[in-house]
């Protein structure tokens, strides 16, 4: 089985940065590209995706060259093939950051695949203000605010199904105030992970509830 770290979050939590930050910190793990329909607009991070055709992504789904794929905000993703089975082969651990319906449809087919899956977490209206100063500079924009509250939305809608589905993550960890200390946190659980230390399932449909809790009002 080829054991992988797959990092989750809402929008804004932080995920890019703590998997990037990990990065730095072991040269164990190498990130996973994904593939994806949505325009190239300057990602903090280099090479972060490998951007395609809406086209060459459906061909890529007919030819099973993608492991899970989804939907997100009116684009397409997807965790290729060939990248985990390149990394792996290299005696590394692919590191990849997938939303929660990306990690859904990965375990339900993960084959030969052992994904160790981190939810990371934070309040709502916290994510929230960080994506709207994301956006902010170009609130006069249309299509701007249209992306701003699609994402405010999903994050709500994910905490709601949170409940439904915690059971494909292996551990769930709130954001640190230290992107360094978050990134050890991770490290340690997929340690355990690849140890074969048992998941605490009741502390993680705890945490879900809660999640899932915190929006009722939202929805």
């Amino acid at each position: 089985m080829k054991n992988i770290l797959i990092i989750a979050g809402p929008s804004a939590v932080g995920k890019t940065t703590v998997a990037h930050r990990m990065l730095e910190l072991d040269s164990r793990y190498e990130f996973v590209r994904s593939v994806t329909t949505r325009p190239c607009r300057g990602d903090q991070f280099n090479s972060e995706y490998i951007y395609i055709s809406e086209e060459q992504f459906r061909e890529l789904i007919a030819n099973g060259g993608v492991l899970e794929h989804t939907e997100y905000a009116g684009n397409f993703y997807g965790t290729p093939r060939s990248e985990i089975d390149r990394i792996t082969s290299e005696g590394k651990v692919p590191l990849l950051i997938l939303d929660i319906n990306g990690v859904t449809s990965l375990f339900n087919n993960k084959g030969d695949i052992s994904p160790c899956g981190v939810y990371i977490y934070d309040d709502i209206d916290v994510m929230e203000k960080r994506l709207y100063e994301r956006y902010a500079d170009d609130m006069d924009s249309p299509e701007t605010q249209r992306r701003f509250n699609s994402r405010r939305r999903q994050n709500v809608i994910d905490y709601s199904e949170i409940p439904e589905r915690q059971s494909v993550f292996y551990a769930f960890i709130e954001n640190c105030a230290s992107v360094d200390c978050c990134a050890k946190k991770v490290g340690k659980i997929f340690d355990d992970f690849c140890n074969g230390v048992l998941k605490d399932s009741e502390a993680n449909i705890d945490i879900a509830n809660q999640l899932s809790a915190s929006v009722a009002n939202k929805m």
